[in-house]
């Protein structure tokens, strides 16, 4: 004789959900049904994001926490006992249990979307995500850890476990490289939606004693002018001079369509970061040189 399955109807919507967020991008309306008819315990809704008992919701008001899942639909959410597979729509590795399904989209992480379903980059959660990770026309790709502790897996210490806003540490070399007796001491301000006080948005400086070039020096030291860009402020928070003049201050005159006659490969002839490799990388690239600040 058969056993039969019996399961207790009363359960709560974060056991049995299916994905992390309502605004999971590639989350379809219509999840499919399991082979079992006898098992249905979600409520009606459950799979629609514009439903107050969507399970993107249920999974948000309980912190993200969807491990009690896997009590239904197993320990990879491949089916299990209730024999519907989560990732038959959250098909990149992880299942639901990837990055993206909580914030970002199919092709990055970083938002958008943020935690809130927010795409405009004057939402705190977005802001100039996308233009760190992507690399604007100064600078190349800024990676996740350079400003957050990366997990290792969605529950790991200091991820879910912890209230928004997001931890932005600023950990990383971009951050915090040190350069003529100058230590960065990067901090982020919650309020303003400002880092302050970071390498790769001003805080050097070049010392003249140490230079080969000591013509290219007004003064002891070229410095950079140690900016708080604005997270929301959008690109003219960071256009060229708004991180060092142009010159910096303590360097010679110059025009900026000539700064790539120094600066080889670095700048071109209108004045353009030519190789942004070259641009925010910790050295001084000039001439046929290149030296750490």
């Amino acid at each position: 004789m058969k056993k039969q399955l019996t399961l207790v109807p009363v359960l709560s919507a974060a056991v049995l959900s299916l994905a992390m967020f309502g605004g999971c991008a590639e989350l379809k309306d219509k999840l499919p049904a399991g082979t079992n008819p006898a098992i249905a315990v979600h409520a009606e809704g459950w799979t629609n994001p514009s439903s107050a008992n969507f399970h993107g919701k249920a999974i948000m008001a309980d912190s993200w926490d969807m491990r009690s899942c896997r009590t239904c639909h197993g320990s990879d959410y491949s089916g299990g006992v209730a024999e519907v597979s989560c990732r038959t729509c959250h098909t990149d590795g992880g299942g639901p249990e990837n990055c993206a399904t909580c914030h970002g989209g199919p092709n990055s992480p970083a938002p958008p979307e943020d935690l809130a379903g927010n795409t405009a980059t004057a939402a705190a959660g977005v802001g100039a995500h996308q233009k760190h990770v992507q690399g604007g026309n100064l600078s190349s790709i800024v990676w996740c850890y350079e400003c957050h502790t990366v997990p290792t897996s969605v529950y790991a210490a200091g991820h879910v476990d912890s209230d928004l806003p997001a931890e932005v540490p600023l950990n990383g070399p971009r951050a915090r490289t040190a350069s003529a007796g100058i230590v960065p001491s990067p901090s982020h301000d919650y309020t303003a939606l400002t880092c302050s006080d970071t390498y790769c948005h001003g805080n050097w400086r070049a010392d003249s004693a140490t230079s080969p070039r000591q013509f290219a020096y007004t003064s002891a030291f070229i410095t950079g002018s140690n900016a708080t860009p604005v997270w929301t402020g959008g690109s003219a928070e960071a256009a060229c001079g708004s991180c060092h003049g142009l010159p910096p201050a303590g360097h010679m005159p110059a025009l900026l369509t000539t700064c790539g006659n120094c600066h080889l490969g670095v700048v071109d002839a209108q004045g353009k970061i030519a190789d942004k490799s070259l641009h925010m990388n910790g050295k001084i690239n000039a001439f046929d040189y290149e030296r750490p600040f």
